[in-house]
């Protein structure tokens, strides 16, 4: 049975409340379910109760950069810290070659939408791991 855009369950972290509406609309549009925190405790948190197939996460929050939860992501769901998107409107060179390191996945803000969706979408495995598990 073909996966349907519904059967993906997608977590988006950004601490700028307006950007985190967008990308989490945008990625609705699509079909997918969407988890939209401005917290990245939370996220980690919420990492470790449910199952994601893709995250999208900035770079730069006050709380905990991004790149920090995604070193936390690789030992609490390797798969899901290998399905990432980074996503940022200012970075540094050493940023971006640590965050690529891990995920070559990028979208600099501000972005089109067409291009955060495809992004997503590269980072989704074939068969949904979310479709089965907690909410």
């Amino acid at each position: 049975m073909t996966p349907q855009p519904q059967d993906y369950r997608i977590l988006v972290v950004d601490d700028e409340i307006a950007v985190l509406e967008v990308m989490r609309d945008l990625l609705a549009e699509v079909g997918w379910r969407v988890d939209a925190l401005t917290s990245p405790l939370e996220a980690i948190a919420r990492v470790k109760r449910a199952r994601y197939d893709a995250l999208v996460i900035d770079l730069y929050m006050p709380e905990m950069p991004g790149l920090l939860v995604h070193a936390k992501l690789k030992f609490l769901d390797r798969e899901l810290w290998t399905r990432t998107v980074f996503v940022s409107g200012h970075l540094e060179s050493d940023d971006l070659a640590r965050a690529l390191s891990g995920s070559p996945r990028f979208v600099p803000k501000p972005f089109r939408a067409e291009s955060l969706i495809g992004m997503v979408g590269m980072a989704l495995p074939e068969i949904p791991r979310s479709s089965g598990g907690s909410s």
